[in-house]
């Protein structure tokens, strides 16, 4: 089956020198893969249908390198004397008349999310725009995604002020804002590359300023904000408890599930809508927690993050800590006469309970000295 994204190309240029890099970046690796790894993946996840690399200097190297990974490699022989521009537009030719549209990225910026790759096309789908950019806190960043007619009018550029020239002259342009730190990050030097390592290895858990970032892009209501800072509260405080007690749980994501629970709040099935956005956006442990925030599947026997911040959310109406027979009350007394609404609220405020009961017998660990 194909994907949806089918008709959708990447081009990824890898053709420059890094001069201001001690090492070959597209070949440097995160994680236990290669920078052109990680960047062919992100494109291959979204379903991309043609993925096109340009090289230069090393090419073999990194040609070697990708062996197997069914993408299209093309070098830019002059890449010595040549512009970033000249290998954009030599990935363009392959690509013209072949996509509906085609993201553009330098090699060096592998971490944009899906949820941000997935909007720009959507964006792009209804025909009226030529170029999607997207930025990140006010900075423009990758990839670029190009309609078929922007890459008709790149390949006709005369190759002034290289790929920025090229777009000033279509005026069907839009920016796009993004909660998504990914796409102003790459690697021009040695401290960018530090910086790529360290976002990598926390990634899938946003701090909590990055939280506030995604309720903002999300339009959360002040008063659902107010709402999920004191379920977060509630939750945290739940975590010490069980701290004192010898489980030792996640507040990073503890917190960042509690911050975002509600972050779909005012969509039909709102917990599903949530998960769904912020599996997009790669924190596919915070979508989980949110996608059972209402009521859980099963309860852990042994309590997890989940758990916690189920609990706290049955613990807070509006901004105020209340008890949870005094948060179902109202529900109760209101659909009383629905038997399929009632047993749901019953079942909720009964895990609830059961939650808030297995935290308050758990049994301090204690630690032989030795």
């Amino acid at each position: 089956m194909l994907s949806r994204y089918y008709n959708v190309g990447a081009l990824i240029v890898a053709g420059g020198f890094s001069s201001r890099m001690k090492d070959f970046k597209p070949l440097m690796k995160i994680g236990d893969k290669t920078v052109i790894e990680t960047a062919i993946n992100n494109f291959r996840l979204l379903g991309a249908g043609k993925i096109i690399v340009v090289t230069g200097f090393r090419a073999d190297d990194i040609e070697n390198g990708l062996k197997g990974c069914d993408i299209k490699i093309l070098k830019n022989e002059n890449y010595s004397t040549t512009q970033m521009f000249d290998s954009v537009c030599i990935g363009l030719r392959e690509l013209n008349n072949t996509v509906d549209m085609t993201f553009v990225t330098p090699v060096d910026s592998p971490f944009v999310q899906q949820f941000t790759l997935k909007k720009m096309v959507e964006e792009m789908t209804d025909g009226k725009l030529e170029v999607v950019q997207p930025a990140y806190d006010g900075q423009e960043g990758h990839p670029l995604l190009l309609s078929r007619d922007a890459i008709e009018h790149m390949l006709k550029h005369d190759g002034a002020m290289g790929m920025r020239g090229a777009i000033s002259g279509i005026k069907k342009y839009r920016k796009l804002f993004f909660a998504d730190p990914g796409i102003i990050m790459d690697a021009d030097d040695m401290t960018d590359y530090f910086k790529l390592l360290e976002y990598f290895k926390g990634k899938n858990i946003p701090s909590v300023e990055l939280c506030e970032k995604i309720q903002n892009y999300f339009n959360m209501t002040d008063n659902v904000k107010r709402h999920c800072g004191m379920v977060a509260h509630v939750a945290l405080d739940l975590c010490g408890k069980l701290s004192e007690k010898g489980i030792n749980l996640n507040k990073d994501i503890v917190a960042a599930a509690a911050m975002l629970h509600d972050i779909a709040k005012g969509n039909s099935m709102h917990e599903k809508v949530g998960a769904m956005w912020l599996k997009d956006m790669g924190y596919t442990e915070i979508a989980e927690i949110v996608e059972e925030h209402m009521e859980l599947e099963t309860i852990s026997d042994v309590l997890t993050e989940k758990e916690v911040v189920f609990l706290a959310d049955k613990m807070v109406k509006g901004d105020k800590i209340i008890s949870i027979d005094e948060r179902f009350s109202d529900k109760e007394n209101l659909y009383n006469h629905d038997e399929v609404i009632i047993k749901k609220v019953k079942k909720r405020k009964e895990q609830a309970l059961k939650i808030l009961s297995m935290i308050n017998d758990v049994e301090p660990v204690i630690f032989n000295k030795t």
